[in-house]
């Protein structure tokens, strides 16, 4: 693994870090409560900062010993449905998986809520075999767990709960008192966690808006669970051929190691079903309900569909590849598509520099603090900041040296529009609201705010920065143009993406009027462009 990234923390890391440096007990808990994830990793990441500081790599390694611990849950959740054999594909798919080596290098809660689900499969697979105490208790917490860390970790819980009862129910090997005792335990153990879950289900969230819902998503989902070729962290390309073709060229690097090793394991996973496993059948149950709420809820805009929100289910998608592949008779075809499978892993794991191991976010905050060091920027110099809050750099660039002002997901509207729309109606009608601002071809109103703001109170020598982010402004002038006089290219182009590419787009052209262009550089994601008061 390599654990020092040269982008250093990205926003969602560094909400993360941001959380855990909070003092107890009050400021911890109102900063816990304002994001919109449960509070258990934030508590973790909070004890393991105070044991072994706060550096990015302690910070990592933070998410990478929950991860290592999930490996050898996974083998004793393949040693129980069948063998040891099938203990060591399971753990070998999640040690050599490219979805869990990612995400175990990240300050977030991923690889630590699947150690808990991979430990309620586990606790669920014993229960069917034996109804103790130790794994009724085991059990309880791990599902309890993953509802402390996941704000929908409820679903997953849900249905886990559900197909299991009904399974023992049905065979006599549990009583309507003992579920009931079991799901009244359950319920009051999270009453102190409701508020939490209640203020995030209920609060409308400005990032749903820079994805869309599509059956593609779906696809890449699974191609994620299996490839080393990680494509969903944080969008997914528009359709298939976007990814499929590199200009004219066919891209055969992703047919070899993302939609093979997808064919394969799918295989696996058929050939689990046919079998039809007691076990393997529960579990399949658990993840395909989950996975249908999650569908529908991101079809109706609740959520966005990427590959480390399903985290719950893939214990079970690793338990169901791993069984179903060692069933495969004869033994030569089930050797040849193990050795496959492995090897076309192996292969880009270990000569890829795009392997996942190597992958450094591109919207890294050292990528900022190093593009305002190569810019030279003094405290005297103005710069306009796009997307995030100025706080969200504090880690790399002393930000109290420096006049910042930014323009975030949720403060654009009082900077384009005269008499603005409120929060709620932004999210639910922006793209009407600002179809007309988008169509001008100048904003009055924004470009008074540059004049107000920046370009007024410049002297001679002065500078002044525009920081973007390429992955949010990217949408240039004349491109522009052309998705928002078309219906089709308009509905269709997320909304915070306008947004911010009109607001780069103004900027560029307000300060090439008034300013001398001295300075441009891109670093990861981000691009800085520089001008200078002459």
């Amino acid at each position: 693994m390599s654990l020092d990234k040269a982008g250093g923390l990205w926003n969602d890391e560094y909400v993360s870090w941001y959380i855990s440096t909070k003092p107890l007990f009050a400021e911890f808990v109102q900063a816990m409560y304002k994001n919109c994830h449960m509070p258990f990793y934030y508590i973790y990441l909070k004890l393991c900062t105070a044991c072994f500081g706060s550096d990015d790599i302690v910070l990592r390694l933070s998410s990478v010993i929950p991860g290592v611990i999930g490996i050898i849950v996974m083998f004793f959740i393949g040693k129980n449905l069948k063998d040891e054999k099938t203990g060591l594909l399971c753990a070998g798919f999640t040690a050599f998986s490219g979805f869990m080596i990612y995400f175990s290098q990240e300050v977030r809660f991923y690889s630590i809520l699947f150690m808990f689900s991979a430990l309620a499969v586990y606790f669920n697979l014993r229960l069917i075999d034996k109804q103790s105490y130790l794994n009724f208790v085991g059990f309880f917490i791990s599902n309890l767990m993953v509802m402390f860390t996941h704000t929908i970790g409820f679903v997953f819980v849900f249905f886990n709960f559900l197909f299991l009862f009904r399974y023992l129910k049905k065979n006599h090997q549990i009583t309507n008192k003992q579920i009931v005792t079991i799901v009244t335990v359950t319920i009051l153990a999270m009453l102190p966690f409701v508020p939490f879950l209640y203020k995030t289900l209920t609060a409308s969230y400005i990032s749903q808006f820079w994805s869309d819902f599509s059956v593609t998503k779906l696809f890449f989902v699974f191609a994620d669970y299996v490839s080393p070729i990680q494509i969903n962290l944080v969008n997914t390309p528009i359709n298939m051929s976007t990814l499929l073709m590199k200009g004219n060229r066919f891209n055969w690097g992703y047919l070899l190691f993302a939609i093979l090793p997808l064919c394969i394991a799918s295989i696996g996973v058929i050939v689990a079903i046919i079998k039809r496993n007691t076990k393997i059948t529960l579990l399949g149950l658990t993840a395909l309900s989950t996975l249908i709420v999650m569908i529908i809820a991101s079809s109706m805009g609740k959520i966005v569909l990427i590959t480390k929100y399903t985290m719950e289910i893939y214990p079970v998608f690793v338990a169901m590849t791993a069984f179903g592949l060692y069933m495969i008779r004869p033994d030569f075809l089930r050797r040849f598509l193990w050795i496959s499978f492995f090897g076309l892993i192996f292969l880009y794991t270990f000569i890829s520099d795009y392997a996942p191991q190597k992958l450094d976010r591109p919207e890294g905050h050292k990528f900022v603090a190093k593009l305002i060091e190569d810019a030279g920027l003094k405290q005297n110099d103005k710069i306009l900041l796009l997307y995030y809050d100025t706080d969200r750099f504090g880690k790399y660039v002393p930000v109290d040296k420096l006049t910042i002002e930014s323009i975030t997901k949720y403060n654009f509207q009082y900077r384009l529009l005269h008499n603005p729309p409120d929060h709620v109606s932004v999210i639910k009608r922006g793209k009407d609201v600002f179809l007309s601002t988008f169509q001008d071809k100048n904003n009055e109103f924004f470009n008074s705010y540059l004049d107000s703001s920046f370009f007024n109170h410049m002297n001679k020598g002065d500078k002044f920065a525009l920081i973007s982010l390429n992955s949010v402004a990217f949408i240039d002038e004349e491109r522009m143009k052309t998705v928002v006089f078309n219906d089709e290219f308009y509905s269709r182009m997320p909304f915070l993406f306008l947004i911010f590419s009109h607001i780069a787009n103004n900027t560029k052209k307000e300060a090439n009027i008034y300013l001398k262009p001295v300075f441009e550089k891109k670093q990861g994601k981000w691009e800085i462009f520089v001008w200078e008061r002459e």
